[in-house]
């Protein structure tokens, strides 16, 4: 096991007495109506829960990471966007174009959005206690401990006190409900159901099995997102009951409701649920025919649930906890509590946060760096898929932006934390996504739309290899995504130091991208300054197709000299790649060019053109992507100890507002602002950002919003949170020490925290 990081607050003067305990609790039960802003959620990185609904019928809202519609399971011909020919003869005169007049377009390269699907609410599971239905309850209480992972309701009710908790197990692959009496008396009667009332009954199956010889009587919920042809993909759930329990069941058909009579003696009653789909990631390739479509579920499913069953609850629960608080347990942040925080619940501390208070609220700082970790854990396991926009979570079949993967600063912020705090290991889902779902397709996506070897993706994503361009450049024409992850795939093994990991799968994923771009660069014919450029590109979300743009530059930059840098690991025998890509480096235009108001340009082109006037508070702030999170700027350059390069930084994110601007008010842009200013050692402006966020984008549970405090739910801003919070903690600064030889390595420690 790695070693346990603590960054304690003794670099905060003077230390108060810190808090004890990380929980979110709250005096009211979250709002089915209002779910993404009041639940505390659950999940064990295949499985998500969202507990919701009053004490007497509380449900826990389903998800499972594959279940999507769309792609091959809604059109056997799926390409993931995929030219069925080749239309890469285009790019020679859009470049032309391009470089005779500064701007051009990039239509014939556009492709559709057709079959694309969503991600999609797998169903509820809703336990009732009739007899409470009418009964007045007191003493609530909920809470979500987010150092274990547990979920916790107590109240009292017609005289007798109750607990329900949950929890979603990665070592059982299940998650567990219990209700347990822990008064005098024993659990009433429950009425449990498993369903999902926004799927038409024609793609499901909800029945309650009764007991044979072999098993007690259970929950099943089976369907397919579309009934064909072709068939959708399958999904099936199971919900049991904890074989330990004093209990009498019995179903009622008609309902597809199980019905739980305690025993004399019976203070508590577990419910353990698993699921699967037919989905498989290892079907993604081309010798597959991309079908991404593996065996029924139902099998796994069945014995998944009958092996947690057979458990106690103590063996269930002890499973879970020593699994979980393994991972929550390699990093501390303790940070004083100077407002007693600690006992006031988590929606207040939220509502009367204020960023005009410049002291903030450590505590409640802390507990969502916390948070941001607790997210992630419950997200991202072995064998899951990476966390969507949503992490795992959604109430829909039709989720905001498909609950994808967009690949232009949201992904990337949703593993801002893992390295740093202990969570390396977790980021496996994220290397087989992109081995599995990108690389394949992305090689068809590179030679059909570039004629280029390597591989490419663009911005959005779904699980079915969706490579190829969408329908709007400005947003679409974004081939960088893959050079982007680069970065993660040099920083886990930077962490890691898996030599193995390194070789087998993050060097082909590093050299495909590399391959790609050492084809696509061009000679700067607009200034024919003898840099090499990319042609066509969009910077993110932002302004007109163009050369050179700032983003595009700095990371092929970083690539490039990734590849340099995992050489003597690696010892790659391809002679001329390395040959190509040394020199080309030394050519490659850098992506750092001041432009009219002493800010960093992001694009290459003249001011006279007019694209980059000092009041442009645009959400994206892509031109710094070398600053944060990348290093092209902060390291390779010097730029972290160079004043002409702190100096353009600075003036851009005073010239780009706090991430409150016409076109969005967006979180994530908040967070990756307070990243860049701790970088420039300005506390003053990371920390108000910080508190900006928080002030303008934090629910009362903890999750944050797109609009300001509202949905939708966007959780990329949640993990970027924590990311921020160690901008200011730390600045780690390798790769110019391993590429240039520049000796030990920079590491800052504290440069951009609060007093």
């Amino acid at each position: 096991m790695p070693p346990k990081l603590s960054l304690f607050a003794c670099f905060l003067a003077p230390l108060i007495q810190s808090a004890s305990g990380k929980t979110l609790w709250s005096t009211s039960p979250a709002d089915a109506r209002d779910i993404y802003r009041t639940t505390y959620p659950l999940g064990n990185g295949r499985l998500g829960a969202m507990p919701v609904g009053p004490a007497a019928a509380e449900t826990l809202t389903l998800n499972l990471d594959s279940l999507w519609s769309g792609g091959p399971f809604n059109i056997s011909n799926y390409t993931g966007g995929n030219p069925h020919t080749s239309i890469a003869s285009a790019l020679p005169g859009i470049r032309d174009w391009i470089f005779i007049n500064g701007t051009g377009n990039v239509s014939a390269l556009l492709g559709s959005n057709d079959n694309y699907g969503s991600y999609q609410v797998l169903g509820n599971l809703t336990v009732k206690i009739p007899s409470l239905e009418s009964s007045i309850i007191s003493n609530y209480t909920r809470e979500l401990d987010i150092s274990t992972g547990i979920h916790t309701t107590t109240f009292t009710a017609n005289g007798n006190q109750l607990e329900t908790t949950g929890f979603c197990s990665f070592p059982d692959q299940v998650c567990v409900y219990t209700v347990q009496s822990t008064g005098a008396g024993d659990i009433p009667p429950l009425e449990v159901t498993l369903d999902n009332v926004l799927v038409l009954p024609q793609l499901q199956n909800v029945t309650c099995v009764d007991r044979n010889s072999t098993q007690p009587a259970y929950l099943r919920l089976r369907g397919v997102t579309q009934l064909g042809p072709p068939e959708g993909m399958r999904y099936d759930s199971i919900a049991r009951v904890v074989s330990n329990a004093k209990i009498d069941m019995s179903c009622n058909h008609n309902a597809g409701l199980l019905s739980i009579a305690p025993r004399s003696g019976a203070k508590s009653v577990s419910i353990v649920v698993g699921a699967g789909t037919n989905y498989d990631a290892k079907k993604g390739r081309a010798e597959h025919n991309y079908s991404f479509r593996g065996e029924d579920p139902a099998p796994i499913v069945e014995v998944t649930t009958l092996k947690a069953a057979a458990k106690t609850l103590d063996q269930l629960r002890s499973r879970h906890v020593d699994d979980f608080t393994a991972l929550t347990g390699l990093f501390e942040l303790s940070l004083p509590d100077p407002l007693n925080s600690s006992q006031t619940q988590t929606s207040e501390l939220v509502n009367r946060y204020t960023v005009n208070n410049t002291g903030g609220d450590p505590y409640l700082e802390s507990l969502l760096m916390e948070n941001s970790r607790y997210l992630f854990i419950s997200s991202s396991r072995p064998g899951s898929l990476p966390p969507n926009l949503q992490g795992r979570w959604s109430e829909g079949l039709e989720t905001d932006w498909s609950a994808d993967y967009h690949a232009n600063i949201n992904i990337q912020m949703n593993h801002w934390t893992a390295d740093q705090t202990g969570l390396t290991d977790l980021q496996s889902p994220l290397w087989d996504y992109m081995a599995d779902t990108w690389m394949p397709r992305g090689a068809e996506t590179a030679l059909l739309e570039y004629n280029a070897p390597g591989w490419v993706v663009h911005n959005e994503m779904n699980i079915f290899g969706h490579t190829a361009m969408k329908s709007a450049a400005e947003w679409a024409n974004y081939p960088i995504s893959a050079a982007w992850m680069m970065q993660h795939v040099f920083d886990h093994w930077d962490y890691s130091r898996n030599a193995t990991w390194l070789r087998t799968q993050a060097y082909p994923m590093l050299k495909g991208v590399a391959t790609f771009w050492l084809n696509q660069l061009q000679p700067d014919l607009y200034y024919n300054d003898n840099s090499l450029v990319v042609n066509p590109c969009n910077s993110p979300e932002h302004g007109q197709t163009t050369f050179g743009c700032a983003h595009y530059q700095q990371l092929i930059h970083q690539v490039f000299h990734s590849i340099l840098a995992v050489q003597p690991t690696v010892a790659d025998p391809d002679t001329s790649f390395l040959t190509t890509l040394t020199s080309s480096l030394a050519r490659l235009d850098t992506g750092f060019h001041i432009g009219s108001f002493a800010q960093i340009k992001e694009w290459k082109i003249p001011d006279s053109f007019g694209y980059e006037p000092a009041n442009d508070t645009h959400r994206h702030l892509s031109e710094l992507v070398g600053w944060h999170p990348g290093f092209s700027l902060s390291g390779l350059q010097s730029g972290y100890s160079n004043s002409t390069i702190h100096s353009a930084v600075r003036h851009k994110l005073i010239a780009r507002g706090p991430g409150k601007g016409k076109d969005g008010n967006s979180a994530w842009a908040k967070v990756w602002r307070s990243a860049c200013w701790a970088r420039l050692n300005d506390t003053q402006h990371a920390y108000w950002e910080l508190r900006f966020a928080i002030d303008t984008n934090w629910a009362p549970n903890g999750l944050s919003m797109y609009y300001g405090d509202k949905i939708p739910f966007q959780i990329d801003a949640n993990f970027g949170f924590g990311g921020a919070v160690l901008s200011m903690l730390v600045v780690d600064l390798p790769v110019a020490a391993e590429v240039h030889g520049e000796g030990a390595r920079t590491v800052v420690l504290g440069p951009a925290i609060p007093e």
